[in-house]
């Protein structure tokens, strides 16, 4: 029999800065979430080009689950029309019976809260804990202090997470608890977790009332090119040696993605080498073929290894880059261009590039 939704729908805001894990963390809840329950994934997209939807469209089982998207800009941004037309089309459609939205790793949460506690989402949202990732390595980078949406997510996060802690050590973590302990208004939980690996039930926690921003006019006077996106891949269509490219700018972020031909069959050594020879980039997440049935996907943030892994889709090669310094997309586009294999049954065999590092 099917479970009905009753009164409101329980819904999380997953917060945090580029590359903290936030896509991690969602798959982990989604692989563990009641079989028998519909839930609506909300994510926003810095670039046009998508990828953050693409591995949780692979946790899909039937009708339980469906992701929406927003791309090209920040959710938080021109008085949150975007995420308002695609929230209340998405429960018209899905019925869900529990929400999560991933804002892009730029965006100011208060704007969101404020839509989803408003008077027309408040009838039939039930705004639960709003919870804030952020990766302990962080705490030793004076950068990210120096940045008000930084703070300002932490700020308005009820539950405070340092993920990645296993590559922390317990120094680090020390003093990460330490520093959220202290903080102001306190935070309903604070915890350390490894691979997302959060606890379900923390969804459910009520949030601290009345949390306000200290930089609530961190995002005042940007208008960005946000949109909703439902058809974009028909747009996308890349002819072979020609890859789409999309370049962005908002916040002091610079960001490019390209597509494609789904022909395109890219050397996994090659790439994986050209991908770790990179340093100073924010993030670096992409999908790309490396045979004739095999995807994998790809995940890079600040200086770590890339992370990779195999994939169901199927459908092109894509890749988003993330810096928060000018870039020159030309060269990364020929590089990314000679990570190709010119004959689809070549050897893979490593390659040795010379790093491209951001001045």
């Amino acid at each position: 029999m099917e479970k009905k939704i009753l009164n409101k729908i329980p819904t999380n805001i997953i917060t945090g800065f580029l590359g903290v894990g936030k896509t991690t963390t969602i798959l982990h809840i989604l692989k563990h979430k009641p079989a028998d329950e519909r839930w609506l994934v909300i994510v926003n997209e810095f670039g046009d080009v998508s990828i953050d939807h693409i591995p949780m469209e692979g946790q899909s089982q039937g009708q339980e689950m469906a992701v929406r998207y927003v791309a090209g800009g920040c959710i938080c941004c021109t008085a949150n029309l975007p995420l308002q037309t695609t929230l209340t089309q998405s429960i018209r459609q899905v019925k869900p019976h529990r929400i999560l939205i991933e804002p892009t790793g730029i965006a100011h949460p208060e704007a969101i809260i404020d839509l989803l506690q408003g008077e027309f989402l408040s009838k039939v949202i039930d705004l639960r804990a709003t919870i804030c990732l952020v990766n302990p390595i962080q705490l030793m980078n004076d950068k990210y202090f120096d940045d008000e949406v930084y703070q300002d997510q932490i700020t308005l996060a009820d539950v405070l997470i340092a993920n990645k802690a296993d590559l922390a050590g317990d120094e680090l973590l020390q003093k990460f608890a330490k520093w959220a302990q202290a903080l102001f208004p306190p935070k309903v939980m604070i915890a350390a977790v490894e691979k997302g690996e959060i606890d379900l039930d923390w969804l459910d926690i009520e949030p601290y009332p009345h949390r306000k921003s200290v930089y609530m006019n961190a995002h005042s006077n940007q208008l960005e090119n946000v949109q909703i996106v439902e058809n974009q891949e028909e747009s996308l269509q890349p002819l072979p040696n020609k890859p789409i490219k999309r370049e962005g700018r908002a916040l002091g972020t610079f960001g490019c993605g390209w597509v494609f031909h789904p022909d395109e069959i890219f050397s996994k050594n090659q790439l994986l080498a050209w991908i770790d020879s990179l340093k100073g980039f924010e993030r670096i997440k992409g999908v790309f073929r490396i045979g004739e049935k095999n995807w994998i996907f790809i995940n890079k943030t600040t200086d770590e290894p890339a992370n990779e892994c195999s994939i169901a889709y199927r459908k092109d090669s894509r890749v988003e880059i993330i810096s928060l310094k000018p870039v020159t997309w030309s060269l990364i586009e020929k590089q990314l261009l000679d990570c190709r294999k010119s004959d689809p049954n070549q050897v893979d065999i490593p390659s040795f590039k010379m790093p491209f590092n951001l001045k």
